[in-house]
């Protein structure tokens, strides 16, 4: 089957909110003013209600209340803005099926991403926040797989509750798997072709040229939470770190030890600071 027609059974595609476009510019705008990113953001309620939210959260909390969003950008910062902002708008961007374990599914994305923007922090070949945002991208092919297309993501499921991987299972019901549906819905969004880059390549990353550095951090991130939260000692993780990966990116995975629980504790709380 051809990602075209593939794309032609999902009855309606999801609808990227328009303010996240405009801030994802906005972003990459030097010129753009504090003023102008805040009257944005108070414009939509929910993610208002967030960024407030997340501005006096234990981790940013310093000093008083912030109550404006105008205050909440300046505290904020415009990376971990973009992050917030990337998260909410992909978040009610999907609606999945009852079945579908949603909470579970943000937990281990936001883990993910927080491990990818400390490896990022280690490495210097990518900005940390753009890694973070990546990553939270990196799964948006599993999401439209579960909720446009039910009937084969069901099939998919009991698949891999026999012993199939995921990706087996997808490629077989699909003749695609989530990173390859993800690179085409972030194409069709308009994303830029570095994010494309990123989901495409993130499960064989060093097998393109050119490598997709962002690809990588992924790569590394996933295998990382998945070794965590499977119980796996933060010592064996480190001595079985993913060698031609972290040689790519020139990473000292011995770093990583002491913090993965603190972490997964950040990727915990900012899931639940985003959908309570």
């Amino acid at each position: 089957m051809s990602m075209e027609l593939l794309f032609s059974k999902i009855k309606q595609l999801p609808v990227i909110p328009k303010l996240l476009h405009e801030l994802m510019q906005d972003f990459s705008n030097d010129n753009a003013q504090i003023q102008e990113i805040a009257h944005k953001i108070a414009m939509d309620q929910v993610i208002s209600a967030k960024v407030l939210k997340l501005a006096n959260s234990a981790a940013y909390r310093r000093g008083a209340e912030i109550t404006s969003i105008e205050q909440a950008v300046i505290r904020l910062g415009f990376n971990s803005l973009r992050s917030l902002v990337v998260a909410s708008g992909i978040m009610t961007s999907f609606k999945t099926p009852a079945n579908f374990n949603t909470a579970k599914f943000w937990v281990e994305t936001f883990q993910t991403a927080t491990i990818a923007k400390a490896l990022a922090k280690e490495c210097h070949a990518v900005d940390p926040e753009t890694a973070f945002t990546c990553t939270l991208l990196h799964n948006i092919g599993e999401l439209l797989i579960q909720s446009a297309l039910p009937e084969e993501a069901s099939l998919i499921n009991l698949a891999i509750s026999q012993g199939t991987s995921r990706i087996d299972a997808q490629r077989e019901m699909l003749g695609y798997d989530f990173s390859l549906v993800g690179a085409e819905l972030a194409r069709r969004w308009n994303l830029s072709d570095r994010f494309v880059a990123a989901i495409s390549q993130q499960l064989d990353p060093l097998s393109y040229h050119p490598v997709s550095q962002e690809a990588v951090l992924i790569r590394l991130a996933m295998f990382v939470s998945f070794a965590w939260n499977a119980g796996v000692p933060a010592h064996v993780i480190v001595t079985r770190f993913p060698s031609p990966l972290a040689a790519h990116l020139g990473i000292q995975p011995g770093n990583l030890a002491e913090c993965l629980e603190e972490l997964h504790e950040q990727g915990n709380a900012l899931a639940n600071i985003l959908t309570s």
